[in-house]
């Protein structure tokens, strides 16, 4: 089955719009800030609230995934980065997405150099247009 040239899937994600998610990151942060607050101070938790926002910018802030014939792109607030196909040598699909990884076989720092396509309402498009790419382009899946 072959892919017209115009096809494109885009998504866009943001955690934080969860309720659930965002009750359980207020419960746990703001308790631990003013812990940091009473204990250190103010500039120690300036610190703290500087420290959470780059380690869990994914979750703080909206992602915008596209897929097209050219390549990967994901979007986020302050960089954008964009892959092509041919980086990949090998996708798998989990219950949360997709991850695709630039080795043939399963490797440690696989993690590092792969990109995670975080795809929970759609997570079957996503896997149905990986696999079209790949198999156009002739690379092996992984499942």
């Amino acid at each position: 089955m072959a892919m017209s040239e115009k096809e494109k899937l885009q998504w866009r994600i943001w955690p934080m719009k969860d309720r659930k998610k965002l009750a359980i990151f207020v419960s746990v942060v703001f308790p631990f800030l003013l812990v940091v607050y009473l204990t250190s101070g103010i500039y120690w938790t300036v610190f703290s609230i500087i420290v959470f926002a780059f380690s869990l910018g994914q979750f703080l802030t909206p992602t915008t995934y596209i897929l097209d014939q050219e390549g990967v792109t994901v979007k986020r607030p302050f960089y954008t980065l964009k892959k092509p196909w041919s980086a990949f040598k090998r996708y798998e699909v989990d219950k949360n997405g997709v991850f695709l990884s630039p080795f043939s076989k399963p490797r440690r720092i696989e993690a590092y150099r792969g990109i995670y396509l975080i795809a929970h309402k759609n997570r079957d498009e996503v896997a149905d247009f990986v696999k079209k790419i790949f198999e156009a382009k002739g690379k092996r899946s992984e499942k």
